[in-house]
This record gives structure tokens, C-alpha cells and sequence, in this order.
């Protein structure tokens, strides 16, 4: 069994989706229709920078998207199985029109009012996320007592994300770096999943309450969940609840590997999600696609 899995914000590098674009006239005609949705040249954004327009979370979580839609267009015509989709944070979300839940069209509506909502929550609420390597989650539960920080990705086992009110961001870096472990701020502009997101969650809320969602085609496992689901419903619950809430990655990625997936086939920039997944089990298959000489080498 196969699941392909859509990276989350932080993957993003001046040049992504270029490379695609160069050799796919199907990709082309992706980031062209994009473009016109859009109304302003994602495309350029994405192949030309600069790095700090890319940085913001209105280009940044578009960009991505438009990235990884463009891997999955040229992974699909090769009719390779789908038994799962996931993704991680806004990963999730672009499984929305591979699987058939929403349009492009819809997905990339969403997506724009979901960036600007984050955006507008980060705002009011200053925070930032820290990733935390090699400590535990008990660990990291036993030192959070007093409430300075939240966990908001539990990515493998020993790497875990807290989104931190910025006035409180150096005690809890100094907390945890003596307990010995890597603190490594994250380069995105606000604590996302996280009560810090409650703006955004009743803003998105109301979007999602506006689109023509569909039951999914194919399986999405949802991160807030780290279960299945297909019925448009919990569809929309799950997206709404995953702003607030911790993303359950290693959880998403170990209902997969039990329910029978072998082999992950990343699709989009960077190829974070490889090595995540490579750390919650390394017994599993991971294939990143970016650019044509992945596609290539797999076949």
C-alpha cells in the first residue's frame, strides 16, 4: 500500500516548482491557472523570490500549495496506487483537491483566507515556534507546568514543536537547551496550532463554511484526528479543529504504516517530510518528488 503525503509551512526555498514548470506543460497550465485565480504571479514568486516575500504567510502557505500540486500533477499520470492521503499542517489541506474534496479553484480560496487569517492572528497575538530535538514528550509536558508554551507538533518522537508567546520565547529556549536538548526557532511568523490561532479558527470557520465540500475520493488523514476520514462533514471539522490544536504527525504516520502503507511518496518542496518519516520508522519506503530527475530515478 502507497500514501502520499503534502509538506507543511517552512519548506519553501526561492526556485521551488521551477524545475517542473521548466519541463511539463501540464505544470505550466497549473501555475498559469493558479496565477489567474490568484490574480498576481504566484509562479514568479515561487521560480524568482525574493526569499523574504516568500518568508510571509499569505505567499508562503500559496506558494507551497502551488508547488506541491504541481508534483502531484505529473505523479498522478503515472497511475502509481493511492491508498492514503496526509499531509502535514498545510499539508492537510492540499489534499483537498487531489482527493476531490474541493476545486482548485475552491482549495486555492481557502487556502489565501486561511493564510491571511493566521497572518491576522499572529498579529494580535505575537508568538513564534520553537522546534525542540531530543527531548521527549513527557519531558517537555513535565517542564510546561506553568503553561509557557504550547506543543503543537509532535513530529517524530524526539521532535516536537511548541508555539511560545514571544515575550516568554528566550526563558523557555534557555529551560529546554538545559535540559540538553536543540531549539531551533522556526522560520514562519506566528505559534500556529495553538489557542494563539482562536482569531483565525473562527475566520476560517466561516470560509469553510462556504465552499462546496465533497466526501474525499481517497482516504485523508487528518491531524488533528491521526485517523481517516472521507465524509465531507468531519472533513471540514478536522481543518477547523487542526489551527488550535497539536498536528499528531508521528500519529498520521504511524495509523498508515498500520493500516498497511509501505512506501510515502512526498510531494512537494524540500523534502522535509522524508526525514521525519524515516525517523518514526525507518523499516518504511520514502520518495520525495520536486523536480523531474525524482520522478525519473523512481521509475
Amino acid at each position: 500500500m502507497n500514501a502520499v503525503v503534502f509538506p507543511g509551512q517552512g519548506s519553501q526555498y526561492v526556485g521551488m516548482g521551477k524545475n517542473l514548470n521548466d519541463n511539463f506543460p501540464k505544470v505550466r497550465e497549473l501555475f498559469n491557472k493558479i496565477d489567474s485565480i490568484l490574480g498576481f504571479k504566484l509562479s514568479e514568486r515561487c521560480f524568482l523570490g525574493p526569499s523574504d516575500v516568500l518568508k510571509d504567510t499569505d505567499t508562503q502557505q500559496l506558494a507551497i500549495l502551488a508547488t506541491s500540486l504541481a508534483a502531484f500533477e505529473i505523479f498522478k499520470e503515472k497511475n502509481i496506487g493511492i491508498s492514503y492521503f496526509s499531509g502535514l499542517s498545510l499539508g492537510e489541506y492540499t489534499c483537498l483537491y487531489p482527493s476531490g474534496v474541493l476545486s482548485l479553484q475552491e482549495l486555492i480560496i481557502l487556502v489565501k483566507e486561511r493564510a491571511l487569517a493566521m497572518q491576522e492572528s499572529a498579529r494580535s497575538y505575537p508568538s513564534c515556534m520553537l522546534a525542540i530535538i531530543g527531548l521527549e514528550e513527557n519531558v517537555l509536558r513535565e517542564e510546561n507546568k506553568d503553561g509557557l508554551f504550547y506543543i503543537a507538533n509532535i513530529n517524530s518522537s524526539r521532535q516536537i514543536v511548541v508555539s511560545v508567546d514571544l515575550k516568554n520565547k528566550d526563558t523557555v529556549k534557555r529551560r529546554l537547551e538545559n535540559l540538553k536538548a536543540k531549539v531551533v526557532e522556526l522560520d514562519v511568523s506566528g505559534g500556529f496550532h495553538s489557542p494563539f490561532m482562536e482569531k483565525a479558527k473562527e475566520r476560517l470557520k466561516k470560509v469553510i463554511e462556504s465552499l462546496n465540500f465533497s466526501d474525499a475520493k481517497i482516504p485523508i488523514v487528518s491531524n488533528f484526528t491521526a485517523k481517516s476520514h472521507i465524509k465531507a462533514k468531519e472533513i471540514k471539522e478536522n481543518l477547523i479543529n487542526q489551527l488550535t490544536h497539536t498536528v499528531l504527525w508521528k500519529e498520521c504516520v504511524e495509523f498508515m504504516s498500520n493500516k498497511g502503507v509501505k512506501v510515502f511518496f512526498e510531494l512537494g518542496p524540500s523534502s522535509v517530510l522524508k526525514g521525519i518519516i524515516k525517523k518514526i520508522n525507518p523499516q518504511l519506503d520514502v520518495f520525495s518528488i520536486e523536480k523531474k530527475e525524482d520522478l525519473d530515478n523512481l521509475l
